[in-house]
């Protein structure tokens, strides 16, 4: 099972890469915890002030997203791994660049990871760290 769990991982990220918002959430169970109160707390990492915080169910992972989007126009990345830890995987995210809304200005973002907790074929539990460490730490696959 751990493994379809790595490759519904790579589909959620090449699917987003691809701006398939809502074909996502098939994937995601109705009552999933979009949890980014882990990112980085400063101005370096990208992250807006008010989108940390926990969301939960479909509708709080879109207010999560018009949030993002009310601060960046676009954003891409390069997905560097994606580690299998069973029912956690892991994305490992660098070269993220994200154009502000208003500005126009590309900023970076460091190497940051994402645990994706998956019961079912679903994701139940989405979680942003603002390291790699930290994230693959959480899953268990490192101490």
């Amino acid at each position: 099972m751990s493994q379809e769990n790595v490759e519904l991982v790579k589909r959620l990220l090449e699917m987003f890469a691809r701006r398939e918002h809502e074909a996502v959430f098939e994937f995601y169970d109705p009552d999933i915890e979009w949890d980014a109160s882990n990112l980085g707390m400063d101005s370096a990492s990208g992250v807006p002030d008010d989108l940390r915080g926990i969301y939960h169910g479909h509708e709080g992972v879109r207010t999560y997203w018009r949030r993002w989007l009310q601060a960046w126009a676009d954003l891409e990345f390069d997905v560097h791994d994606v580690v299998d830890g069973g029912d956690d995987v892991v994305a490992l995210i660098r070269n993220q660049r994200q154009w502000g809304r208003r500005s126009g200005i590309a900023t970076e973002m460091p190497p940051y990871g994402l645990v994706f907790t998956i019961r079912d074929g679903k994701v139940i539990r989405w979680r942003a760290f603002s390291d790699e460490r930290s994230a693959l730490m959480a899953a268990g696959l490192t101490a």
